[in-house]
């Protein structure tokens, strides 16, 4: 075999490499989310938010660090909040972990209060927020749904990328209608989250897998777009997010793929 047919079958045999590795890694993935219930991701999304370290910026940082949480607003998130938040508006921080975006609010003339289930986060975030001079602004709420007990607001920020981690279209659509009763007409929310491609193979496949064993198990399906890394996550097309907020009571006004996936919607009557 001359040199330029060996570097062909190099190349060929790299690019089926390639393949069988994201074959293999959905079929874990999808092996995994169809064997653990909704109790053991709950608690696999606990010990990573409260345990676990994540990267950004090549920077490694856990979400009890005071460094991250005093970090204030990423620019995508003012950017948002300064073109669509009513100026000292009281906002509902939903899934605030342990407050980043809640002191970084404060600091900026909102009157905000945040809602957190991991008691963790909580506990840590309220302490920095009262050596700060603020109190009672931090709560411990119940998972994957809006507060029941939260005040009448102007706006929601659905903390960074929580909406994501919310299991299943029926549990998001209901989270989106109760914050759309808390909201006047015309008010804002933001969320913010993971986009994939609507025919993305490593999805179907992840979806297929699980469901294989859900079935089995006689439990819950999963829906394409979810899987599981340091904890369960749904990733979105941009037709889901228009539909779940159309669906939920709001009208779509901004939408982003970058830097970050993020949208901005306003209550309709």
């Amino acid at each position: 075999m001359n040199p330029d047919r060996r570097i062909r079958a190099y190349r060929a045999a790299t690019i089926r490499r390639r393949q069988l590795l994201k074959l293999a890694n959905a079929c874990f993935d999808g092996f995994w989310l169809g064997l653990l219930d909704r109790a053991a991701l709950d608690r696999l999304d606990e010990l990573f938010y409260s345990r676990g370290q994540d990267v950004e910026n090549g920077r490694a940082f856990t979400y009890l660090d005071e460094q991250h949480n005093l970090a204030g607003l990423r620019d995508w998130e003012a950017a948002a909040i300064e073109a669509h938040f009513p100026p000292g508006a009281r906002v509902i921080v939903t899934g605030a972990g342990g407050g980043r975006e809640v002191i970084a609010l404060l600091e900026r003339g909102f009157d905000a209060v945040g809602y957190e289930p991991n008691e963790a986060l909580v506990a840590a975030g309220s302490e920095l927020i009262r050596r700060l001079g603020h109190e009672d602004r931090l709560r411990v709420s119940e998972r994957d749904a809006f507060p029941p007990d939260a005040p009448s607001c102007d706006a929601v920020l659905v903390g960074w990328g929580s909406y994501m981690l919310i299991p299943g279209r029926a549990r998001r659509l209901a989270f989106l209608r109760a914050v759309r009763r808390s909201l006047p007409e015309g008010a804002p929310i933001l969320c913010s989250f993971f986009l994939r491609r609507p025919k993305a193979r490593y999805f179907t496949i992840v979806a297929e897998t699980a469901n294989l064993l859900r079935r089995i198990r006689r439990a819950e399906r999963v829906e394409r777009g979810d899987t599981i890394g340091h904890n369960f996550v749904h990733s979105f097309t941009r037709a889901e997010i228009e539909a779940g907020l159309a669906e939920g009571g709001f009208r779509l006004v901004a939408f982003a793929a970058e830097p970050y996936g993020h949208a901005v919607a306003v209550a309709t009557p």
